[in-house]
């Protein structure tokens, strides 16, 4: 599928291959609060075949939106859950993700028109 080849150097990825497919980490990169996060290829894949089909194929636009945000908050509800946004064109894509035990994931992905701004801005800071 090609997935696994995305651009190391670029944004920093790691490829950690595990026995069962759906453990298998597409991509590991640092993003732009020094906290690790990663996706497995099988998460990844349902995210844009069923929630977010317009993401299909960017994968790596989704990795510069962690790396290279152009704003992160962080949820007041749950304050584990972090959204990341950067601004393409007239759109932003927004990465959700969770850091919790020094464990950082992708909850998921999407396009949205506008930064919706919810939450406490904790990057860039003030």
């Amino acid at each position: 599928m090609g997935l696994l080849l995305i651009q190391e150097q670029k944004y920093g990825v790691t490829k950690v291959n595990r026995n069962s497919l759906e453990k298998i980490v597409l991509c590991e990169v640092t993003c732009v609060l020094g906290k690790r996060i990663r996706t497995t290829k099988r998460y990844f894949e349902f995210i844009t075949q069923f929630k977010h089909p317009e993401l299909k194929g960017k994968l790596n636009e989704v990795l510069k939106t962690l790396t290279e945000a152009n704003e992160v908050r962080r949820n007041t509800e749950h304050p584990d859950i972090y959204l990341y946004y950067r601004k393409i064109n007239r759109h932003w894509i927004c990465a959700v993700t969770r850091y919790l035990n020094g464990d950082g994931f992708l909850v998921t992905t999407y396009i949205t028109g506008k930064s919706k701004r919810k939450g406490e801005k904790i990057w860039p800071e003030k």
